[in-house]
């Protein structure tokens, strides 16, 4: 745990002093007024047991506003669905579908990279899961073993963008509920 500590705090070092930073304003990529859209796919970590099949992988969707105010912050939202399936030794299956809203805030690192926007944020939002069951006996199942729920989450995320030209470009989140993201980047 040291090691790991004091990797990172030599590498902080290094890069705040090989870019300019200013932990008070938006990266010069971006600026109070923006709106940022996102669309990709993740990775949720459910249905990575053995035996499941993936029907639809994660697909993400999020839309942030920039703050026009003194400090870098946006704010918005953010929907992912997923489906998977599992195949039952009696020609019996069941497929899972996963529901996500979230509602997240985000603080913009003000480094003055022209194609880059790090960001840190905290989440709040909505899981929704529903198991649908197929075969022969599917409504004994779906009386015993039909598990419907939702529930609040909370949730952080970290994320790069990378801005091919100053509309276009693609981002990286790591976070919970979504574990990872790759996506097409918008800005307006």
């Amino acid at each position: 745990m040291k090691k790991i500590f004091l990797v990172l705090m030599v590498i902080t070092m290094v890069a705040g002093s090989a870019f300019a930073f200013d932990i008070l304003s938006y990266p010069t990529s971006l600026q109070g007024g923006n709106i940022q859209v996102d669309i990709g796919l993740g990775y949720s970590g459910w249905g990575s047991y053995s035996g499941w099949k993936m029907k639809i992988p994660p697909l993400v969707a999020s839309v942030e506003y920039c703050l026009p105010v003194a400090v870098p912050i946006s704010v918005g939202g953010m929907f992912a669905i997923s489906q998977y399936g599992w195949d039952f030794y009696s020609n019996h299956s069941a497929t899972y579908t996963y529901l996500t809203f979230a509602a997240r805030g985000n603080w913009h690192w003000g480094f003055e990279i022209d194609w880059l926007d790090l960001y840190t944020g905290l989440g709040i939002g909505y899981q929704h899961f529903t198991q649908k069951w197929e075969g022969p006996n599917a409504a004994y199942y779906e009386k015993w073993y039909n598990y419907n729920y939702g529930g609040l989450y909370w949730g952080t995320q970290v994320g790069a963008h990378f801005y091919f030209i100053p509309m276009v470009g693609v981002v990286v989140e790591f976070g919970y509920p979504i574990y990872a993201k790759a996506a097409l980047a918008l800005k307006f």
